[in-house]
């Protein structure tokens, strides 16, 4: 009876730290991809200054916030992403405003997928 009782507490611990995660990395992609779009506002607008500003913050919330899906993602999907962030912010300084905004729409559509992996479905059950 005491093992049965052990068994479950550690499921539902399981179950809510997974809720948890996921809900917390969701959370960061939406951050991501609303950073991107401010991002592609400033170098519409032609201020890459600000852009730069903004991919350097992205850099840093991408870096902050790693710890999450240091435990619950595959390293190489959260490394590209984490990639890209940087070759976003050296193409915006570097004026290369074709390469930024194709850097851009890569990190933006990395984060989108990342985030549609996560969500619960069929798809990603099979």
């Amino acid at each position: 009876m005491k093992n049965t009782i052990i068994s479950i507490g550690l499921f539902i611990a399981l179950v809510i730290g997974l809720f948890f995660l996921n809900n917390k990395f969701v959370d960061l992609c939406n951050e991501i991809i609303v950073k991107c779009n401010l991002i592609e506002e400033a170098l519409n607008n032609y201020d890459e200054d600000k852009a730069y500003e903004d991919a350097v913050a992205l850099i840093e919330l991408i870096i902050e916030e790693a710890d999450v899906p240091a435990i619950y993602l595959n390293h190489v999907d959260y490394d590209v992403l984490k990639n890209d962030a940087l070759k976003l912010s050296l193409y915006i300084r570097g004026d290369d405003r074709a390469e930024s905004l194709a850097t851009l729409h890569a990190v933006r559509s990395a984060a989108e997928h990342l985030r549609d992996l996560q969500m619960p479905n069929i798809k990603n059950l099979l």
